[in-house]
């Protein structure tokens, strides 16, 4: 994949502080927000909902989200490829044939959510799949180039494995499906500006709270129930 265009280095993108990173660290181990209450939340009638993890992490990471998911009535399912590397063939394909299996499941197109760069990677997957998702969200997740991001060393680092077709201009380009971007001020690893939505009519949402607690943030749990459950048969 080429990083070209993906990374700032002018310093005209400001990119998250040590103390940033220092604070995710921290609230990795004390956020432990309240549970929403269980009355008025959205109905998903059984819809099923595709939750992919961020980097360098798996599904455990999405637990606290698929887990609310499903308490709203979604079948809240994981990408089961075990640790997201990023985009490399075999787990940009693995995604593909997850999101077919689920399709097949469902008998027509199923919501996608991505999670930091699990967002990119659906992104990627509504460009060449635009009719089997029926409605898209990221969180966390840069959708605007170049970025700022504390990841960036890892992710040059395990670049050489990436799909070579890849590229920041096509994971940018405006999605054919309904989509929601979450994105928090808090942001301790990512650039918050550049997780807005790439397209004029994309549904933006702003909470509170860091990058690595997002999917036990009770804000972005009920905004993603919220936005999926919307025109649901």
């Amino acid at each position: 994949m080429d990083l070209s265009g993906v990374f700032d280095n002018s310093g005209s993108v400001q990119g998250p502080t040590y103390a940033d990173l220092h604070r995710e660290f921290q609230s990795a181990f004390s956020y432990r927000p309240e549970a929403l209450p269980q009355d008025d939340l959205p109905d998903g009638r059984g819809h099923t909902v595709l939750v992919v993890p961020g980097l360098l992490t798996n599904d455990n990471f999405t637990t606290d989200l698929r887990t609310f998911l499903e308490g709203c009535n979604y079948r809240a399912e994981g990408w089961a490829l075990g640790v997201n590397w990023g985009p490399t063939p075999r787990l940009v394909g693995g995604l593909a044939d997850r999101l077919a299996e689920l399709n097949e499941r469902e008998g027509g197109p199923v919501s996608v959510v991505g999670v930091s760069m699990g967002g990119v990677l659906v992104r990627n997957l509504a460009h060449d799949f635009p009719d089997r998702i029926r409605r898209l969200a990221t969180i966390c997740s840069p959708v605007r180039f170049p970025t700022a991001s504390s990841l960036e060393p890892v992710v040059r680092l395990l670049s050489p494995f990436y799909a070579p077709d890849l590229s920041a201009a096509r994971y940018a380009l405006p999605l054919p499906v309904p989509t929601m971007a979450v994105y928090t001020r808090d942001d301790g690893l990512i650039a918050w500006e550049t997780c807005k939505g790439a397209e004029s009519d994309c549904h933006e949402v702003e909470v509170e709270g860091g990058h690595v607690t997002i999917c036990r943030n009770p804000q972005v749990q009920l905004a993603v129930a919220d936005w999926l459950g919307r025109d649901l048969p």
